[in-house]
């Protein structure tokens, strides 16, 4: 097997990949991994669940002049706008925020404010996740929204 680093293939050709391997989808799964931005669900008779996750880093997509109100709407932000994309009205967000152990409380609430007001002027609320440390400030949201079977 041949040696190729991710950052040569680059993104969509990595996806392309892992469809292949995850290509099975369970009873209810109308779409899946890498078909677009969100997996599909069929929840009942008239709905659909769509669920995205988008996964940001502080050195390569918060540019260090962005307040940490900013880094919180824009981690918001590209989530629920895959929501949107699909046609679906979003249920919530949830948030899962890896620290360096040295953050300041007061950079973390504003973020936390950030994601606040982003998914409040979308109607939806930050309904979970999770806090851990990491190397760097890493965010991973997950948003949830349904949609009409007829307007996906």
């Amino acid at each position: 097997m041949n040696y190729i680093p991710v950052s040569q293939l680059g993104e969509r050709p990595l996806i392309s990949i892992l469809s292949t391997i995850f290509h099975e989808l369970p009873d209810g799964v109308i779409s899946g991994a890498g078909a677009d931005d969100c997996a599909v669900i069929d929840i009942n008779e008239s709905s659909y669940l769509v669920v995205t996750t988008d996964m940001l880093h502080r050195m390569t997509d918060f540019p260090k002049q962005m307040s940490p109100w900013q880094i919180g709407w824009m981690s918001a932000a590209v989530n629920l706008s895959d929501i949107a994309a699909m046609g679906a009205r979003p249920t919530g967000l949830l948030a899962a925020i890896g620290l360096p152990r040295d953050t300041d409380v007061s950079f973390v609430e504003e973020i936390a404010r950030g994601m606040r007001d982003c998914t409040r002027e979308y109607d939806t609320a930050v309904i979970g996740g999770d806090i851990d440390t990491h190397d760097e400030l890493t965010i991973c949201g997950t948003a949830l929204g349904t949609v009409p079977k007829g307007e996906l």
